[in-house]
């Protein structure tokens, strides 16, 4: 403890005089900063398997739900960790820090996050062709200013650092390019990859329809922009838009409604979570992937005994009807994870109990769920019930030690008594 921490434990604060309760105010923001270092190499940590293994895509989200928020603030916390401690590669291969320099001075509380935002700003503008040598230069000259300078000035040094690693700039392209292309990769796994252009005629139309799909909710806890990033929300948003067009009745599947997928798998394995299945005959998934489909009625599913050989297949009075789409859209106005926003035409029908489990398919079993949240619950310790004929959530034990149930509250109707 300083002489200045001292001085003030033996008395109030407001016996202190104006000096020494800025030097404890100094003394705290160290401590501060201390403090979210070891936050950030807990964060790190779970980045490695660990938020997946408890069910979320990312760190991020498991971030947002611990920490009952879903601001930026979440997002600049999980990107300071993450580039400020190392990483694991295939079989435990420890992958350096993309800014270790970086990292050491906010461990001993040199430098604020602030600081490291902006060094962080900085080195993400360093072009790729840049020696690493010239690099570590940059982050280490960065660093020494920030243990006694100002966010400003760390700014200005960025400049006149990138100035002379890149004078000229991003070179332009004079090569014309196509009116509009799309690029198509379909790997083995089933999974595709694109690539393509669009005119600007072309590009607006398309943001037009993505931008307010790709918005994040700032109602919704778990919607944290670092679970979903830019990347991330756009590539929901588009298949929040093919599944729009799937459920047109003109649309060119000319299945009249959803688009129909075949899964198939042994009965044991759909219970167990356990083993794979097959998605159209062509595509291999795992049988946990397979439970989210089949939960959504419009899937059918093929049910396999031991040899192999067809037991069930899914019919016509399984299917979501219209008509009870339209009165689960009444009832649930949209998606009914706490602070999802998700509009209706945006959801998917779940069951609460699974229909294989012997769940109807009936209203009372119903409920919608935007894609994400209904992966959410299907993957994580997350659990639902129907209270008084409406959906209750009730939160893993590492989000809300006493595991409170919580409702959608813009969605909900009032209860019954």
């Amino acid at each position: 403890m300083s002489e200045t921490s001292s001085l003030v434990a033996q008395r109030e604060l407001w016996q202190c005089s104006a000096r020494e309760a800025a030097g404890l105010l100094q003394e705290k923001f160290v401590a501060l900063w201390r403090l979210e270092s070891q936050l950030c190499r807990i964060i790190a940590h779970l980045d490695n398997g660990g938020a997946r293994e408890l069910g979320y895509t990312g760190v991020t989200g498991l971030v947002a739900d611990i920490a009952r928020s879903s601001g930026p603030g979440v997002k600049k916390l999980v990107k300071r960790a993450l580039v400020t401690n190392p990483s694991h590669g295939v079989g435990g291969v420890e992958i350096p820090a993309a800014a270790p320099v970086v990292g050491e001075a906010v461990r001993e509380g040199e430098i604020s996050p602030e600081h490291v935002d902006g060094i962080v700003r900085v080195l993400e503008k360093i072009p790729a062709t840049v020696s690493v040598e010239d690099r570590e230069f940059a982050e280490r000259s960065l660093v020494e200013l920030a243990r006694h300078a100002g966010i400003g000035e760390i700014g200005t040094l960025g400049k006149e650092i990138l100035g002379r690693l890149d004078p000229d700039g991003t070179e332009p392209r004079d090569s014309p390019e196509a009116k509009r292309a799309l690029n198509i990769h379909q790997r083995k796994d089933g999974s595709a990859k694109f690539d393509g252009y669009l005119d600007p005629i072309s590009a607006a139309k398309t943001l037009a329809l993505l931008d307010p799909l790709a918005q994040t909710q700032p109602d919704d806890p778990s919607d944290n922009p670092l679970l979903r990033g830019r990347v991330e929300r756009y590539g929901d948003a588009f298949m929040e838009m093919v599944n729009l067009a799937a459920s047109h009745p003109e649309s060119p599947n000319r299945s009249g409604g959803r688009a129909d997928l075949i899964v198939t798998i042994p009965l044991a394995d759909l219970k167990r979570e356990l083993g794979a299945a097959c998605l159209d005959m062509v595509t291999d998934i795992t049988a946990s992937e397979a439970r989210i489909l089949a939960c959504d009625c419009k899937v059918i599913p093929a049910i396999l005994d031991g040899a192999g050989q067809p037991l069930e297949m899914g019919r016509a009075r399984r299917l979501v009807t219209e008509a009870m789409r339209l009165m689960l859209a009444i009832r649930d106005r949209g998606c009914c994870f706490p602070g999802c926003s998700r509009r209706p035409r945006h959801c998917e029908a779940h069951h609460v109990l699974p229909w294989y489990a012997g769940g109807a398919t009936d209203l009372g079993n119903l409920t919608l769920l935007c894609s994400r949240h209904h992966r959410l619950l299907h993957t994580s310790d997350w659990t639902l019930r129907m209270v008084n004929g409406q959906p209750e959530f009730t939160p893993p034990a590492f989000v809300d030690p006493w595991r409170r149930p919580r409702t959608n509250r813009p969605t909900a109707q009032p209860r019954a008594a």
